[in-house]
């Protein structure tokens, strides 16, 4: 769905490896369409030895519309909420990455 999807960089045993989890579809108005259905996305950065996922260095939420594919990064301290309802508020969208 989204560009640049599983990626990968290794030196040596190390290694970074990047991913996207589709987590549900939720409500939320889009401001590039108006379309009113969204997936949520959890991307990650993890840190591997030997393909084993040891940390996650980086996690964020975004959400991007099934219609217009405008893409918004979610504030952090909201996806309880968001998970829970399946709705989200503009107050709750930290920034806008990308609009059609």
């Amino acid at each position: 769905m989204l560009e640049g999807g599983n990626e990968m960089i290794f030196v040596g045993i190390f290694g970074l490896k990047d991913s996207e989890e589709k987590l549900r579809e939720v409500d939320f108005e889009c401001t590039g369409c108006l379309s009113e259905k969204v997936q949520l996305f959890a991307l990650r950065r993890v840190f591997e030895i030997f393909f084993i996922p040891i940390i996650t260095l980086k996690k964020k939420y975004i959400i991007a519309c099934n219609s217009c594919n405008s893409v918004y990064k979610l504030k952090d301290e909201k996806m309880e909420e968001v998970l829970l309802k399946g709705k989200v508020r503009y107050e709750d969208v930290e920034k806008i990455l990308k609009q059609y």
